[in-house]
């Protein structure tokens, strides 16, 4: 059976690879091939074709199939960053294991309670990732790397138990069965929206999101922030799409939760303002883009539908390019380490670029990819409250005004290369005692290169969103709970 094999297929391979795992460059060009197939693999699979498994029904719709190739692409592209990054030595078997378990929350949206037990198995995988050390490491985990998966697997752990109390009571309810009886959707909606502000780091439940970004290897980062994030938002979607009497019963409800993610949005914002560290910056702003989402969702419109799953699907490559762009800025260059680098837009300008791109398409700034998605959730906002509205643009000032400020402090500086004055020669001396000259470092070509690709399919996504948009909307206007 197909659906089996998209399933156990990565799972099986990550559990082999594991057995060679110290064999690191072997490791990963095999998890690279495993992942290219598995592209294959989904794109054989049949379209709204549900079979069953177990008592359990599969299927794959355009759009899971769409995240779904994604999802492995940024995989397969994760694999071949980490020949030139720094990672753990179990990051190939935890990523395909990752992978394999995705992939079976994908085809199981319609089973709730098994995809939710599923959503926690992939935080505790996620978790190993976090604290994976490189192969040959003698050093123990930091302190601070090991507080962040903590908070991590608890906020995970949590949610994954308010949804699933979400869904027995919604399960057990019928509407018009008791007239007289309280209706606990009420309950049910603030219960997944514990559940999922605490996946997608809604406020005040974001506090694990920057710190996880400033912690972890950059791959892992874009897999557990962008991959599983995405993930959860397909499943909060099927989740309302299986469940409609919380959309229909709720309409105060779903209004406060467009208000906690407008203000989360203009709140991520400012912390991004605050912060001096380019990592938990760019954690803040996925805060405020993570607020934007929740809005879409909750607006049940199909313009903030859409431009809800298109933001996710475009925070996928920002968030790859991202995190490349700091690795690569975060290099050492020759320098002395207590020498703060003010110029790093001069010595690495690719790299430079690539932040600055990066951080624009997040915000939504035209012509990167992000553009078109903010602008149908701003029309959404619109069509509300003028006052959504406003708060999203403010929020987008408010990221502007952090980006350049970063710009200012550590891309944009003089350059550090002034000329060292030659010593006079002693008597006595000889080569071995004067100092070392110092050379800088060139920008490392092979991840410039996987730079430059992320910053063209921004742009490329940017110029050209329609077909991306279409195939999320044809999708979107079958949804039963969707309101005109």
């Amino acid at each position: 059976m197909p659906y089996l094999l998209l399933i156990a297929f990565p799972i099986m391979m990550g559990a082999s690879l594991f057995m060679i795992r110290k064999q690191t460059q072997l490791t990963l060009g095999l998890a690279c091939v495993i992942a290219l197939a598995q592209i294959v693999l989904v794109t054989q699979l049949p379209i709204d074709t549900p079979s069953r498994l177990l008592g359990l029904t599969l299927t794959l719709d355009p759009l899971g199939r769409l995240f779904l190739i994604t999802f492995v692409a940024i995989s397969a592209l994760a694999f071949i960053i980490a020949w030139m990054l720094p990672h753990g030595e179990h990051f190939a078997p935890i990523t395909l294991v990752m992978l394999g378990l995705i992939s079976s929350i994908i085809v199981f949206l319609q089973e709730p309670f098994v995809v939710t037990l599923l959503l926690v198995s992939v935080g505790l995988v996620a978790v190993l990732a976090i604290i994976d050390l490189p192969t040959g490491s003698r050093q123990l985990v930091e302190r601070t790397a090991l507080a962040a998966a903590l908070k991590y697997l608890v906020m995970m752990t949590l949610a994954g138990v308010m949804m699933y109390m979400g869904f027995v009571l919604v399960s057990i309810y019928t509407p018009g069965e008791f007239p007289g009886r309280i209706s606990p959707a009420h309950l049910v909606l603030g219960l997944l929206a514990i559940g999922f502000g605490l996946r997608l780091a809604i406020l005040p439940f974001h506090s694990w999101l920057p710190d996880l970004a400033r912690e972890t290897f950059p791959m892992v980062s874009v897999l557990v922030i962008g991959v599983i994030n995405a993930t959860s938002l397909l499943f909060l979607v099927s989740a309302l799409q299986f469940f409609p009497v919380i959309v229909l019963e709720n309409a105060r409800g779903l209004t406060v939760l467009m208000w906690i993610g407008a203000i989360t949005a203009v709140y991520g914002a400012l912390l991004a303002l605050a912060q001096p560290e380019m990592r938990r910056m760019i954690g803040a702003l996925l805060v405020s883009n993570s607020g934007m989402i929740i809005f879409g969702i909750a607006s049940t419109s199909i313009k903030g539908l859409t431009g809800a799953l298109f933001e996710s699907f475009n925070q996928l490559i920002v968030l790859a390019l991202l995190f490349v762009a700091i690795a690569l800025l975060e290099r050492p260059d020759g320098r002395p380490t207590n020498v703060v680098r003010r110029d790093l837009l001069w010595r690495w300008p690719i790299a430079g670029a690539g932040l600055i791109g990066g951080v624009m398409a997040l915000l939504g700034v035209p012509p990167f990819g992000g553009f078109a998605s903010k602008l149908l959730l701003f029309e959404a906002a619109a069509q509300l409250d003028g006052r959504y509205l406003a708060l999203f643009l403010a929020a987008t000032s408010l990221g502007l005004v952090a980006l350049v400020r970063l710009a200012q402090n550590r891309l944009l500086g003089a350059p550090e290369e002034q000329a060292i004055d030659e010593q006079p020669v002693l008597l006595g001396t000889t080569e071995l005692d004067r100092p070392a000259e110092r050379r800088l470092e060139p920008e490392p070509r092979g991840l410039a290169i996987v730079t430059l690709v992320l910053l063209g399919a921004c742009l490329v996504v940017g110029v050209f969103p329609q077909p991306i948009i279409a195939t999320i909307a044809e999708v979107v206007q079958g949804l039963t709970f969707v309101r005109a």
